[in-house]
């Protein structure tokens, strides 16, 4: 199957013209508006897309496991390149095993 495949081209209009990195560009910058990603001062392009949406999708909390399945890649890859700390994350950990009651943080029981 993959023998098959290696031949042909990923991204065409007709299967024998490769697109041009042009129109590959202004695809992707309306895919992300549709996505409603805003680019901001970000480069992103399709290749450093890849970064941001594992990123996201770890700093949302989805385990490293899902991640590395969805994306092709070793969840030692995912844990080594794209996990990230962020403040949410960290504060998130510390008070795992805490929760408010009466406005006041107190330990679970």
């Amino acid at each position: 199957m993959l023998r098959e495949l290696s031949d042909k081209l990923v991204f065409s209009y007709n299967g024998k013209t490769p697109l041009t990195p042009r129109a590959i560009g202004y695809h992707f910058d309306k895919l992300m508006e549709k996505a409603r990603i805003s680019l901001g001062n970000r480069n992103l392009v399709p290749y450093s897309f890849r970064h941001y949406f594992i990123t996201k999708r770890v700093n949302s909390n989805l385990p490293p496991a899902a991640v590395a399945e969805m994306c092709g890649t070793s969840i030692s890859q995912i844990e080594r390149t794209y996990y990230h700390t962020t403040f949410d994350k960290m504060l998130s950990n510390a008070l795992a095993d805490y929760e408010y009651k009466d406005g006041i943080l107190v330990p679970k029981l």
